[in-house]
């Protein structure tokens, strides 16, 4: 959440750490509602979370004023029914008892619950001394603005009273607490506890990331351990920070790794990163976020782990601040100059962050890969709790999303007005004035979301589901309060009432859910899992009660079983890592389970597959460094970076041993390399006139007989972007000389452009040997259509341009390959903001043949490969996917508008997507006027500015005289090929659209040729924020493939740009090429 103590951080703290905000969703709007809001009148809850501001308590001076409170669900009277208790920041807590049929009692006062402390934050139920009462613990801010109390534990006297006794058990923690979550880490049987707490604003917390390593009281998160009833901090002997970064919101437990033992997720807001602690199993947990995750949320608020794929592990989603309407977007602060800030924070320490919501798919306890774009959740706006629950029992979890604030503090035309007011003011009194005028701040308010969950992703039913109300909600919980069957939703509201929905689904699906009699000192059994078997599918669920945000569900385990008559069977897991199944358990019923004496010990083995490929860390020791160039200073409108599109890796037989040798270009300021091969080895072999060319940037390379002599040349493309240096962007053509490499000159035109590949061939069928060049961008003009050309070979090795054929811009990959048998080669091209490209040979004529309509992306790379195994060459073309923020389709494609908007004389590139019948720019206010001079004037205030189109932007005359470039298809798929036609266009599946794909190679497995699929995509803007979800697979046809993670390589978290093979004596080598990093090499295991 992005606030602050005083105006110095509120200004400066936008400019430094701000996010990106999102575009606009679609929502279905029915006539019934799932959840049928009830009135308080109806339920007899009426408790209000009133917060009062004041020149000593407000916004201004706590950054989470705002942040709301809590609610806790479970029986505490043993009735059968579900009570709850909600938390009130500033005023008395209430604890409402269940009399049935949605009716509820206040026994706040006559039970003793409603607490002490001054501010009050998160809750949850728990019974602490295994009396068989559920107990409830209130976590509280103390030592800040002088605020009085500490964490309170109501002790459950079993006869509808409670004493307050948290510091009998040491739970008495004072400092700025959050939430508290009880697990059973170090598996002796009775519940520990984690206790999230959150940091504020100082010099010393936006330094460098180890500060995190020393701990700092009242802020640093502790863990607490259960020494036979007391609980005492563990948190430095168990590797638990506790810096003055840790803006802790909130905790995901649960057993990520799928090893039987617990693990700790940690939602931290800002600029720190959020924590991911494995458990070691000897009592002390390892932080693991950078091996695990390759992104995550900025502003990480509220989480939530569950299985959502049905695969039988748990997930995670965290929430963040992106908004999806288009007038908040461009009225609110972004995710300014966000490409500069991720290379800032990463030089302090950091990991990668965007400000958007993430959901972490769990791939088989290894890695997690994000999904949330892809499955169109990335974007709900001032996001506080998720929970992910099965509402309509349908067999699959979904999503719903409290949301809100009560002011957005990051409103642009606040912050100048903030701004202009302290003119002529002392601090003080500008402080003053600034409380005085927080009524100014605009309002936050926005409805909360719900997502259905499905077979394949989620989609939004907000406002069909239950009724879009604008309000600021933060903690919730998911309980069936009237025993049906059916999941209702509690929500603790700010400045209003707390809304109690009911679940009106009634019988139309079965359900099946669980409770648990375990051991003495963990009787409700926290931490159990549950495997149900129906219907051919099985679902996975784990007991923990707080979840979401500042909040706790009760201790049931509840299964949707969709139209199913019958489960299977049904497998439970005690935290003792034992078990016993069920066989065909009763629907639609409650069960109470309880450990059984003849469980059996059951053994975690994680999925470990054909180990095909062995990693080799001696063979090949080389490293791609990318030289410091920023596109984004020079043109910052583009949507990604086109100067890091290396290294250049080309492979042939240059000595004929029988051994490919391989050739790895450098960045500019890098040297380039040869290896050659001797079927054992790669030996490092230094050309010195390829070395003294080591100022060009390589982007591409072929050998090929350029001169008819009978051995092997070699042709570098180029693409330099930097200032003053344009001569190095022209191709180079080295001529081999008996073994030595000597540059040529005049052989080859010269061309000043931003060479993206070379590949060669004979395409005429004069006996030499022919070049496709394609090129890719002109530098500093993002832009402008450059054209690609064949070059062709008059027989001695020298080259000229074949001006009979004009070739596509943008290219980015290509390919000759004879479809047809004639032999004559026919040439494919990618290309980005056009249509692939497929040439037939006719000879010596190069015909573009016709594809299926619809088919402009931004296509990044080509494989030919007889993928439906019909005996004919399809093209498999690799493009950005569907899990990125841009959207494409026929009916609303994505554009780019190139033109001289500004009049000076130079051309600017503008992005722009659809909503409903207008186009609006991605980028925000700020980065138009930075590029553009008349954007300021035209628009003095961001008010003025949101909700406008293109044409009202730019004006109709200039848009008119501009280019549009148009991208509907934005998935990677192949052109099947049936009788030399490519008539249609077959998708890939949706776990290989999570990812760009850059790169295919192809490898001989098991008797068969596979394809290695990889891709990412680090250098786009700040807009888009990097794409890391493609780490990898193998493919031997549309359906069969798999994670090369599960065939013994690392998840791929770089942007890949090459896959290699190498044979040698014996083995294969599969070598993978990062953008920026460590080649990684595998040998092929037979």
């Amino acid at each position: 959440m992005k606030l602050s103590i005083n105006l110095f951080y509120f200004l400066v703290l936008f400019v430094f750490l701000s996010f990106f905000l999102g575009c606009n969703k679609n929502v279905v709007t029915e006539k019934t509602y799932l959840l049928e809001k009830l009135e308080s009148s109806e339920t007899g809850i009426d408790f209000v979370n009133q917060i009062d501001e004041n020149s000593e308590h407000s916004i201004i001076n706590y950054l989470y004023f705002y942040n709301g409170g809590g609610v806790s669900a479970g029986d505490v009277n043993n009735d059968g029914l579900v009570d709850l208790y909600f938390v009130s920041n500033m005023k008395e807590n209430k604890l409402y008892i269940n009399k049935g049929n949605f009716e509820f009692e206040d026994v706040s006062m006559k039970s003793n619950t409603e607490g002490k402390s001054e501010w009050n934050t998160g809750t949850t139920m728990i019974d602490i001394n295994n009396d068989g009462f559920l107990d409830i613990y209130v976590c509280a801010v103390s030592g800040l603005l002088n605020f009085k109390g500490r964490n309170e534990l109501f002790v459950n006297n079993g006869d509808g009273t409670f004493t307050e006794d948290a510091k009998s058990y040491g739970l008495d923690f004072e400092g700025y607490a959050t939430q508290a979550y009880f697990f059973d880490y170090d598996k002796d049987d009775d519940l520990d506890v984690y206790i999230v707490n959150h940091a504020v604003h100082t010099t010393l917390s936006h330094g460098l990331a180890s500060v995190r390593n020393k701990r700092v009281p009242f802020v640093g998160d502790v863990l607490l351990n259960n020494e036979n009833g007391v609980f005492k901090d563990v948190s430095e002997l168990s590797g638990i920070y506790g810096g003055v970064n840790g803006y802790g919101l909130s905790a995901a437990i649960a057993d990520f790794d799928n090893d039987g033992w617990d693990d700790i997720y940690v939602c931290n807001d800002f600029h720190e990163d959020d924590y991911y602690y494995i458990n070691n199993r000897d009592g002390t947990f390892r932080e693991s976020l950078g091996e695990s995750f390759s992104t995550i949320s900025r502003f990480s608020m509220g989480s939530d782990a569950a299985d959502v794929n049905n695969d039988g592990y748990l997930d995670l989603i965290t929430l963040d601040m992106l908004p999806y309407d288009e007038r908040v977007v461009k009225e609110s602060e972004g995710e300014d100059a966000m490409f500069h800030m991720n290379e800032r924070l990463r030089k302090l320490g950091y990991k990668d962050q965007f400000a958007r919501n993430m959901m972490q798919i769990n791939k088989e306890g290894k890695y997690f890969t994000e999904t949330a774009l892809f499955n169109g959740i990335e974007a709900t706006d001032w996001s506080w709790g998720p929970l992910i629950a099965d509402f309509n029992n349908d067999g699959f979890n979904d999503l719903f999303i409290s949301n809100g604030i009560l002011r957005r503090p990051n409103d642009l035309d606040f912050k100048i007005f903030v701004s202009n007011a302290f003119k002529g003011r002392t601090s003080d009194q500008g402080l003053k004035w600034l409380y005085k005028s927080i009524d100014s701040m605009p309002s936050g308010l926005v409805s909360n979301e719900i997502f259905e969950g499905g077979l394949h992703k989620f989609k939004n039913k907000t406002g069909s589901w239950f009724k879009e109300t604008p309000t600021s909600s933060n903690g919730a919980a998911y309980v069936d309060l009237d025993n049906d069957g059916n999941l209702d939703l509690v929500i603790n509201n700010l400045r209003e009432e707390v809304s109690i929905y009911k679940n009106t689904s009634g019988k139309s699906n079965n359900f099946i859910s669980f409770k648990f009699n375990y051991k003495p000192k963990n009787n409700s059994g926290i931490g159990t899992k549950i495997k149900v078997y129906a219907g051919g599918v099985m679902q996975f669920k784990q007991l923990y009660k707080s979840r979401g945000f500042l909040s706790s569900t009760d201790d049931k385990l509840h299964f949707g079983l969709n139209g199913n008559n019958q489960v299977d069977s049904v497998r439970i897991i005690w935290p003792n890592n034992t078990y016993q199944t069920l066989f065909s358990p009763e629907i639609n019923k409650t069960h109470d389970i309880t450990l059984s004496s003849n469980s059996e010990n059951f053994v975690y083995v994680n999925k470990l597959k054909n180990q095909l490929f062995k990693p080799e860390e001696n063979i090949l020791k080389h490293s791609s460094l990318e030289d410091v160039y920023n596109d984004f200073l020079y043109e910052k409108l583009i949507p990604y970076k086109v100067s890091s599109i290396g290294p250049a890796v080309a492979q042939a037989d240059i000595d004929n041993n029988g051994f490919d040798d391989l050739f790895i270009g450098g960045s500019s300021g890098e040297k380039a390399v040869l290896y050659m091969n001797t079927g054992m080895a790669l030996v490092k072999t230094n050309i010195k006139s390829i070395e003294l060319d080591y100022l060009y940037e390589d982007n591409s390379a072929v050998f090929f007989d350029a001169d008819n002599d009978g051995d092997l040349d070699l042709y570098v493309a180029s693409g330099i972007h930097k200032s003053g240096m344009s001569s190095f962007q022209n191709d180079r053509l080295y001529i081999n000389n008996n073994g030595s490499f000597v540059k040529s000159t005049g052989l080859i035109p010269r061309n000043h452009l931003n060479t993206s590949t070379v590949v060669a061939a004979d395409y005429d069928n004069d006996g030499d040997q022919d070049l496709f060049v394609g090129n890719l961008s002109k530098r500093g003009d993002f832009g402008k259509s450059v054209l690609s050309y064949l070059l062709v070979n008059n027989g001695k090795g020298r080259f000229e341009v074949d001006t009979e054929f004009k070739l596509p811009s943008h290219v980015t990959a290509a390919e000759w390959v004879d479809f047809d048998d004639n032999g004559m080669l026919d040439l494919v091209v990618s290309v980005e903001w056009d249509a692939p490209k497929v040439y037939l040979n006719t000879n010596g004529r190069l015909n573009l043949l016709e594809i299926p309509k619809n088919m402009n992306g931004l296509w990044q790379s080509i494989s030919v490969f007889d993928v439906d195994k019909d005996g004919d060459k399809d093209i498999l073309l690799g493009n950005w996917g569907l899990n990125t923020r841009l959207s494409a389709s026929s009916n609303k494609p994505l554009r780019m508008y190139y033109s001289d908007f500004n009049s000076d004389g130079k051309n600017e590139t503008v992005l722009a997507y659809s909503v409903k019948d207008d186009y609006y720019p991605i980028n925000s206010k700020d980065e138009l006027q930075n590029q553009m001079n008349f954007i300021r004037k035209k628009f003095p205030t961001y008010k003025s500015f949101a909700l406008k189109n293109m044409d009202e932007i730019f004006g109709l005359k200039s848009i008119e005289k501009s280019t549009i470039y148009e991208i509907d298809n934005l998935s990677s798929g192949y052109l099947e090929n049936v009788n030399n036609s490519f008539d249609r266009f077959i998708p890939f599946s949706d776990e290989i659209q999570l990812g760009p794909i850059n790169s295919f190679g192809e490898i001989r497995v098991k008797e068969s040729n596979q394809l290695v699929i990889s891709g990412n995509l680090k250098r786009v803007n700040n807009y888009n924020g990097g794409y890391y979800a493609m780490k990898g697979f193998l493919m031997e046809s549309l359906d069969d493939y798999e994670s090369l993670s599960n065939l013994g390589i690392a998840p791929l978290k770089k942007e890949i740009r090459t896959i290699k093979v190498l044979n040698q004596k014996n083995r294969s080598l599969l070598l993978i090429f990062p953008n920026n990093g460590e080649v990684k090499v595998y040998s092929y295991v037979d």
